[in-house]
């Protein structure tokens, strides 16, 4: 996990305004329960980058900030799994898969998050939040989270694996060389 600092701070804020744009913006909402946006990826990457307690507060941020700018409640249960967006990649990636990735382990990380979060928590909270029957729910849900599982692994994939992470990683560590 890099050090919370300043540096770090203003990363992640980075990535948070990355998911706003991306969910607020830049997103197909269909009805109330369904959006389909790439939205998640800023947050991904803060995971893999920074860890699981800087991926958990850009999750939570973005989904609060997100509320406010689009004028509704935050929804409690649908903010657990916007945190957990922000936990389960780091938490894989260091636990599971001993910090080493590749495509089909980010595809499980992605899986496992959209089982727990988009058809686990987002699901109970958007039934009790519209009361909208569990079997309409799962049917539209389960559909979103297989396209956006695809979709979030290859644009994980290609940045993570990119010369950005590399690059990152680089910004970090000359920080530290700074601080000694």
């Amino acid at each position: 996990m890099k050090k919370l600092n300043g540096r770090t701070i203003v990363f992640a804020a980075v990535l948070v305004a990355m998911n706003l744009v991306l969910s607020r913006v830049l997103a197909i909402n269909i009805g109330p329960t369904i959006r389909i946006t790439i939205s998640a990826t800023p947050i991904y990457l803060a995971s893999l980058w920074f860890g699981p307690l800087v991926g958990g507060i850009c999750g939570g941020l973005g989904d609060l900030l997100g509320c406010l700018i689009q004028g509704y409640a935050p929804n409690p249960l649908i903010l657990v799994s916007s945190v957990l967006s922000g936990v389960l990649p780091a938490v894989f990636k260091k636990y599971v898969f001993r910090d080493r990735i590749n495509t089909w382990k980010i595809a499980v990380m992605l899986i496992v998050n959209g089982i727990i979060g988009s058809l686990g928590f987002t699901v109970l909270g958007l039934h009790v939040y519209y009361a909208t029957p569990w079997s309409v729910l799962y049917a539209t849900r389960t559909l979103q989270t297989i396209a956006l599982t695809i979709a979030n692994t290859i644009l994980v994939s290609l940045l993570y694996q990119s010369a950005l992470t590399p690059y990152v990683n680089q910004i970090f560590a000359s920080q530290k060389t700074r601080e000694v």
